[in-house]
């Protein structure tokens, strides 16, 4: 739906910035590659989705099945001008959520389990 004149202001600013859930900004505002990022490497999107195919986790290295609610990173390489996206499964949301009172222990035990 598009943006009218005649909507009203609160459902205008819904449309216009939709509700995140406490959850999800502290997920989103994580940043999954701190110490490896690349000069060359633009962040496209960061949000989350409900996945519509499976996919494996960017940090654990579990399979993610279909119709998930995920958090997808979409960035863009410059040198090899290639789109890839990274996808974060629940648990490791949950753990990314976690690392906020436990000091990282529930993300590290996520980390360990890619070995």
């Amino acid at each position: 739906m598009n943006w009218s004149p005649s909507m009203r202001a609160t459902r205008r600013e819904k449309l216009q910035q939709p509700q995140l859930s406490l959850l999800d900004r502290r997920v989103l505002a994580f940043d999954l590659f701190a110490s490896d990022r690349d000069a060359n490497v633009r962040l496209i999107e960061n949000r989350m989705v409900v996945t519509r195919k499976p996919h494996d986790c960017v940090l654990c290295g579990e399979g993610i099945p279909a119709k998930s609610r995920v958090r997808a990173q979409s960035e863009c390489d410059r040198d090899r001008n290639k789109v890839m996206t990274f996808y974060v499964c629940a648990l490791c949301c949950a753990a990314i959520d976690l690392s906020h009172t436990d000091a990282g222990a529930a993300l590290e035990a996520r980390y360990r389990r890619r070995a």
